[in-house]
């Protein structure tokens, strides 16, 4: 199994378009054979960070999940799987 750990910068400009992006990746991240674990954010204070915690059962699984860097020679069509972060 793999986890990943991603660290964010919201603009608090754009809360509502992270909010969007944050529940399509939920989606795709589930429906990749992923399991995603939340979005946490700080529970107290002025803060503009979340964290994402998502696994895959292996690297190889994770590999082929849209977006992901493909080994050397590899290649496929990831614009109809990404969201998009820009959507505001």
């Amino acid at each position: 199994m793999i986890t990943c750990h991603v660290r964010y910068e919201i603009d608090p400009e754009q809360i509502d378009a992270f909010e969007r992006f944050a529940t399509r990746w939920m989606e795709l991240v589930n429906q990749h054979r992923g399991v995603h674990h939340g979005y946490f954010l700080p529970a107290e204070g002025a803060s503009d960070v979340a964290y994402a915690l998502f696994s895959f059962p292996s690297l190889a699984e994770y590999l082929l999940t849209p977006g992901q860097p493909q080994p050397r020679g590899q290649s496929r069509n990831q614009e109809e799987h990404e969201p998009q972060a820009h959507d505001r």
